[in-house]
């Protein structure tokens, strides 16, 4: 008896040691940075819109990547790929209807018409 508890305080420290560093962990991955990209005001089939969507899912990559970069010591990391996993990321939250719509106005050329 005296060895199973022995054997029980053993495992019940160890355990009681990890949870702290699962804590550490989560934390650590708490703090990844994020940006919040706002569609009010855009109607992203109106090809204008489309390129100030995209203009400000790309300034929110910068901002992101440009942090990720300063925190990430390891060579594990480029700026090109998260700048494509930020703008892959964007277009993820966005509904199939958006989607289509970005896609078909960023794919529009802009018809500039002078009146008289």
């Amino acid at each position: 008896m005296r060895k199973f508890m022995t054997s029980l305080a053993a495992v019940a420290t160890v355990t009681l040691a990890a949870v702290p560093a699962l804590g550490l962990l989560q934390a650590a991955h708490a703090a990844e940075p994020t940006a919040t990209v706002s569609l009010v005001g855009l109607n992203l089939s109106n090809p204008a819109h489309a390129a100030e969507f995209l203009a400000r899912v790309d300034t929110a990559g910068e901002r992101v990547c440009g942090a990720k970069a300063r925190t990430n010591p390891g060579g594990d990391f480029t700026m090109a790929g998260c700048k494509v996993a930020v703008r892959s990321q964007a277009a993820s939250q966005l509904s199939r209807s958006q989607r289509q719509s970005l896609h078909m106005a960023s794919r529009a050329a802009p018809v500039t018409v002078a009146a008289r």
